[in-house]
């Protein structure tokens, strides 16, 4: 699905209207319809509580009076807040106004040389408030009445139902323009806007439902939009069930260089995630005197001992071994838990110029290159990289703030600049490529804040890639398949508890579930 800016969003709206001739008024109407069901749907009981729409000037308030219409024809006990003179309205919010006054629902218009407290009491005795009061548009501070209300609404123990977006959050960053709604629920049109999936954003928003309000494909392509929401609609066109007659030979062999001293466990579960997602063969770079280790940890995998250092870490000795066993190999993954001696530093920089597959790099293998990132753009093949905002920091020398602050731009800029595929892992991990497509990752949750998770993401993103998905997909479907395990497998059970391993074992039934898997039977 199409992300879009609050700008985007309106030129689409308008080609909409004036060249494809579908009147404004229907789209909002679409709209409304589309907001109500959503609403009704969260609270069944919606229709016996006494509901309070608080609605501002613009067609944000428009969709806000059409709510209330379809309400209080409902039967529902609804009461309409204008918080700016309705004499300031225009076009389809006018409309949508005289038709509200024409049925009959009370309206209440603010008058601000009253006192505040005794006009916000009527609102605050209401059991649930329909935000229609500043919509996508919003591009400066929230300041006066406005502000003081939606002050007021946060401190209500009410569900606060929103249309389109939280009033007084920036639809394109996700940042609250002085002060926001803290929405239960919002119902937004057409398209998902950045501003609700990324953080802070995605606090405001509460539980998101994207409403069809009928704008044509074409006008949606038209707007040149790169920007992707990644749920099971966007992968499921790519995963398909493979043909019967596959064997491993055929189903891509990943290497993996990994491991140190006390680092064996990361080692394991790349090649465990690798080949959960479907890679065909998996074999493992390992310090010599820790295969011994790694043939028990390690059932499917295979193991190939190389050169260490002293302190048991991957020696640049074994760079010719390597580049031999990578001829004719489809992927190959490094960095977790191989350290940062200076001989597997040097090692990183020169198979980073040399490898001859697509590779994906993680850990220590991107911390080794922070220094001189520019490195990247010497890799022949293409090259995805994992970093958390921690080693985002250190690639873009900035700091953990910053990336956090801007994670989209960050992740974008640095896809761009180097000429690689970027997974900016976090909470709604943004998926870059070079070419200017990017994603937000839908699923996940907060019981993955445990150790391992990187190294079993980093494993199956190269399963992916190993399998012949080009870079992008490949990232985008090993980060889906990722959250997606662990929504499924502790997501409504608890917020903690969960490992790395619980993950891979529930690699299989998510991946089923996106192929619409059914089984083969023996008369197939």
């Amino acid at each position: 699905m199409l992300v879009l800016t609050a700008s985007e969003m309106a030129d689409v709206d308008r080609q909409t209207i004036e060249d494809i001739g579908i009147p404004g008024i229907v789209l909002m109407e679409n709209a409304a319809q589309g907001a109500a069901s959503f609403f009704l749907e969260m609270f069944p009981d919606l229709l016996k509580r006494r509901v309070a729409v608080l609605a501002g000037s613009g067609n944000n308030a428009g969709d806000g009076f059409a709510v209330a219409r379809i309400f209080h024809n409902k039967g529902g006990s609804v009461r309409v807040f204008c918080l700016r003179p309705p004499d300031r309205l225009r076009g389809d919010a006018l409309t949508n106004y005289q038709v509200l006054k024409n049925i009959g629902v009370p309206i209440a218009e603010w008058d601000e040389e009253q006192g505040f407290d005794r006009q916000w009491k009527e609102v605050s005795e209401s059991d649930l408030i329909v935000d229609a009061i500043l919509g996508t548009g919003l591009n400066s501070e929230v300041t006066g009445l406005f502000r003081m209300v939606i002050e007021a609404m946060n401190g209500l123990s009410v569900p606060i139902l929103a249309i389109d977006v939280p009033s007084g959050l920036d639809a394109g960053a996700g940042k609250p323009l002085g002060i926001a709604v803290r929405a239960t629920a919002t119902a937004t049109f057409g398209f998902p806007k950045v501003g609700h999936l990324v953080d802070p954003g995605s606090d405001y928003v509460g539980r998101l439902r994207v409403i069809d309000i009928g704008i044509p494909p074409k006008v949606a392509e038209s707007s040149n939009a790169r920007r992707y929401w990644v749920d099971e609609k966007f992968v499921s066109d790519w995963l398909k069930p493979r043909s019967p007659s596959i064997h491993k030979g055929r189903a891509g062999h990943v290497a993996v260089l990994s491991g140190s001293r006390g680092k064996t466990g990361a080692a394991t579960l790349i090649c465990q995630g690798a080949a959960r997602v479907g890679a065909g063969l998996v074999t493992l770079f390992i310090p010599s005197s820790l295969n011994h280790i790694l043939e028990v940890k390690l059932t499917e995998a295979m193991t190939l001992p190389i050169a260490e250092t002293d302190d048991q870490t991957p020696s640049e000795s074994a760079l010719p071994e390597i580049l031999e066993f990578l001829k004719g190999k489809q992927a190959f993954a490094m960095g977790p838990g191989i350290g940062l001696h200076a001989q597997t530093v040097a090692l990183v920089k020169a198979l980073v110029r040399k490898v001859p597959c697509p590779m994906v790099l993680d850990a220590d293998a991107l911390t080794a290159l922070a220094e001189e990132p520019q490195f990247l753009r010497r890799a022949s093949v293409p090259v995805i990289v994992t970093p958390h905002p921690g080693e985002m920091a250190r690639l873009v020398h900035g700091t953990v703030q910053g990336v956090e602050e801007s994670r989209l731009e960050t992740a974008s800029l640095f896809s761009r600049e180097h000429g690689v595929t970027v997974v900016l892992k976090g909470r709604r991990t943004i998926i870059s490529a070079p070419d200017g497509r990017t994603a937000i990752n839908s699923t996940g949750n907060s019981a993955m804040a445990s150790g391992g998770m990187g190294d079993a993401l980093t494993g199956m993103i190269a399963g992916f890639l190993g399998q012949g998905f080009e870079p992008f997909r490949a990232a985008c479907l090993g980060v889906y398949v990722h959250g997606l395990a662990a929504d499924m497998r502790i997501g409504r059970i608890a917020s903690r508890g969960l490992l790395a391993s619980d993950v891979i074992d529930e690699i299989p039934r998510v991946i089923g579930s996106i192929e619409g898997f059914k089984g083969l039977s023996c008369s197939s």
